[in-house]
């Protein structure tokens, strides 16, 4: 096995970048202490284990964020179902690592280092920068990359991430009062002896970091639904700073659906805005497609119109974006035979504009439904998602000839008024009701000429039901 390591070091500040291209400086601060800068902050001269109130002596307008070791537990999941399209097999080591076992992709990717380098590069179009390195064993993969060392033997104890294994952090300690700094001086020495003397953990460690033991990992599983979070920094106030800028975080948000969506070849039919405020209310903003979108552009300008009208909090403090509803991704089909090209979604991206600018039930369609009675056959519903509308042609090749214009109540006519064309079809139904349904229906032509479609009933009266066009 071939295991490649992916190590974000400035995971907590680039989850606060991501919404802002301002330049302005940004720290986060852990127990009063400055954990992590952006450049910005670091120009300023602000430096990591600065106490907040020196960071804003050095720099008055600099913002700063609690550590939020739950978001960035949060967000390393979500790159790790993002980076599930180069390998079945992803684990996460918190806090932050994830790992691919590459063995099995070489053939689709090419060599380790090209493997490598597409995936860093997929991490970085989503805002993060993460140092990359393979070898044969998860805890030789992580040391190389939390290191930054390209040989096992010169990776240095204090950065080769032990305690992850549950190695007490004192024995590295111990180890460099005893002049052991590297990962190379401590495998030199004899392994039962070290166990002895600082504990099983440690023999553990080592015999998984060289692969004398196995190292079972436990994988994930590519998430069935799309479900993203973001906090900013400061309230907003503006809708268009909600979506106009490249920076703007539900830009951001839908980039990532739209990502997701790819790799999965999934359209999705329904998404969910969540804005959140300072008393933790929560405003939803449903968003429908008619015939399920792939494409940011798209679902942005179709969201845009929704968010024109909506009422949103005064000051938005977080947005979430969730599509659960989706469908698989038809892309256009040309045929190699003839020069015809069916389009997608032709005529449906005007019904979306429509709904999201009048409502969601400005647009109808009828709905077929499995019932005898003609009048209680169809049904009217809104043109989105999973209703559909079904293929008219096919129904109507499945089924005697039926008129497009049927009346609300039938209309009583004397049967010297019509010339028969075709018939009778009998309908009976609803007798399971109580309302029983018996018709002798007949094509007919009117006494004024328009085709129409009538039925006799069980009483002999003649009724005129709908016309043909």
């Amino acid at each position: 096995m071939l295991w490649l390591a992916l190590h974000f070091p400035h995971l907590s500040i680039e989850l606060l970048a991501q919404h802002n291209e301002s330049g302005q400086p940004i720290v986060v601060v852990d127990n009063n202490r400055v954990c992590a800068t952006n450049e910005a902050a670091n120009d300023q001269g602000i430096s990591l284990g600065t106490t907040l109130a020196t960071a804003h002596s050095i720099c008055p307008t600099v913002l700063h964020q609690v550590k939020d070791t739950y978001a960035e537990a949060r967000r390393l999941d979500e790159i790790a179902d993002h980076v599930y399209r180069f390998s079945s097999l992803v684990s996460i080591q918190q806090p932050d690592c994830v790992l691919l076992e590459i063995g099995g992709s070489l053939r689709l990717f090419g060599q380790h280092q090209m493997l490598a380098e597409q995936v860093s590069q997929y991490c970085r179009s989503m805002g993060h920068s993460p140092t990359a390195r393979v070898a044969r064993t998860p805890w030789a993969a992580i040391a190389l990359a939390r290191s930054g060392a390209r040989n096992l033997s010169d990776v240095p104890l204090a950065t080769a991430g032990v305690e992850l294994a549950g190695v007490r952090y004192d024995v590295v300690e111990q180890f460099e009062n005893m002049g052991i700094y590297t990962l190379g001086a401590l495998l030199d020495l004899p392994s039962s002896q070290l166990g002895k003397r600082f504990g099983k953990n440690l023999q553990t460690y080592l015999a998984r970091l060289i692969g004398d033991v196995a190292d079972p990992r436990r994988c994930i599983s590519p998430s069935e639904c799309f479900e993203r979070q973001s906090h900013l920094l400061q309230p907003l106030q503006n809708k268009s700073h909600l979506i106009e800028f490249d920076h703007s975080p539900m830009r951001v948000l839908v980039k990532e659906l739209y990502i997701w969506l790819r790799n999965r070849h999934l359209a999705c039919e329904q998404i969910e805005w969540q804005f959140y405020s300072h008393n933790r209310a929560t405003k939803i903003l449903d968003v429908h497609f008619a015939h399920g979108l792939q494409s940011a552009t798209d679902i942005l300008r179709i969201t845009s119109l929704r968010l024109d009208d909506a009422e949103l909090p005064a000051e938005v403090l977080g947005i979430g974006l969730c599509a659960r509803q989706t469908k698989k991704h038809e892309d256009t089909i040309v045929s190699l035979f003839s020069d015809r090209t069916r389009p997608p979604a032709a005529g449906f991206d005007i019904v979306d504009e429509l709904a999201a600018r009048l409502g969601e039930d400005a647009c109808q369609t009828i709905r077929s439904l499995d019932h005898h009675a003609p009048e209680s056959g169809w049904l009217s519903t809104r043109l989105h998602g999973s209703q559909q509308p079904r293929d008219l042609a096919k129904i109507s090749s499945q089924r005697p000839q039926r008129p497009l214009w049927l009346f609300d109540q039938p209309r009583q006519i004397e049967f010297d008024d019509l010339e028969i064309l075709h018939g009778p079809e009998r309908i009976q139904s609803n007798w399971w009701q109580g309302k029983p349904v018996a018709r002798d229906y007949f094509v007919a032509r009117h006494r004024l000429g328009a085709e129409c479609w009538a039925f006799v009933d069980a009483d002999d009266c003649w009724f005129l039901h709908g016309y043909f066009s």
